[in-house]
């Protein structure tokens, strides 16, 4: 969905928060909510703009306010801007991303995101902790859920892992995974 996990966003703006990365790379920014908790959080809403924000988004009609906030925004599959691009990110979020790929398709994505990771930086993901049906919402079949990732996945991956939010909340409980080179 565009707007993603809300269990998600303590954990997130804390790795924000003590990390202040300089450059943060967005992949499915949906509506743009990521963009704004950077903006918020680590340049404190004061512009210019300290931090350099860059989203990446393939379905155009999410297109928001929110996407003013990023310094570019690339309409594209995120597959498709890894190739285009060498270059590197002090932080890059992959939140409400994953559960929409094949697994082995997803790993491999993962790895292909891990190379973009700055040294000292790090690579955020977010997914959902239990499987839900989901189709291809407002006519986007990138929304289709695909897979379930558990704990063990991105620990064997090499993730720090930490559950957020509880099976009652709407939307229960989220995996929050951190990788850094």
């Amino acid at each position: 969905m565009p707007i993603g996990a809300y269990n998600l966003i303590p954990s997130l703006a804390h790795q924000l928060i003590s990390r202040q990365p300089r450059s943060v790379l967005d992949l499915g920014i949906g509506f743009g909510n990521h963009g704004a908790m950077v903006r918020q959080w680590l340049d404190l809403g004061v512009t210019p703009f300290k931090t350099t924000l860059v989203g990446v988004e393939a379905w155009t009609n999410y297109r928001s306010p929110l996407w003013s906030l990023y310094d570019i925004v690339y309409s594209m599959r995120i597959e498709e801007y890894l190739t285009s691009t060498e270059d590197l990110f002090d932080c890059i979020l992959l939140c409400d991303v994953i559960e929409h790929f094949e697994k082995a398709d997803g790993v491999g994505l993962l790895r292909a995101v891990a190379n973009r990771v700055a040294t000292g930086g790090c690579l955020i993901v977010g997914t959902p902790a239990s499987f839900f049906e989901q189709g291809a919402v407002y006519g986007n079949e990138l929304e289709r859920h695909r897979s379930l990732w558990s704990e063990e996945d991105f620990q064997r991956l090499g993730f720090e892992v930490e559950i957020v939010g509880r099976a009652s909340d709407f939307g229960g409980e989220s995996i929050h995974a951190t990788w850094m080179p």
